[in-house]
């Protein structure tokens, strides 16, 4: 890995999810690190979904190893964008991870 095209900064958070009294669904974001990355637009499609399209971007973001991320429940945020992980892969021998995620222009 050329330490060199680590050039964006991208801030990593956890989703945890919580009731309250009432029984709603409280979601928030814990700020876990904020990191550099290599990033590669992947593709980009735009689909119908309950008559209204949405437009999804797949992007990969190669950071330095760290342990302890899991992808269900890791979202990277990029400027004002929130990035949803689906996967996480090891590069090397722990040298790197490659964050596998899309992002919704309509934010569902």
């Amino acid at each position: 890995m050329n330490i060199g095209e680590l050039d964006t900064r991208i801030a990593l958070y956890s989703q945890s999810v919580s009731t309250d009294a009432w029984n709603h669904e409280n979601k928030s974001r814990v700020l876990l690190e904020t990191v550099w990355a290599k990033v590669t637009y992947k593709s980009g499609t735009e689909t119908q979904t309950a008559n209204q399209r949405v437009g999804v971007d797949k992007i990969e973001f190669l950071i330095r190893y760290r342990s302890g991320l899991s992808a269900r429940n890791t979202e990277v945020q990029k400027g004002t964008d929130y990035y949803d992980v689906h996967s996480i892969e090891v590069i090397g021998r722990n040298e790197a991870l490659r964050l596998i995620t899309t992002l919704r222009d309509n934010n569902q």
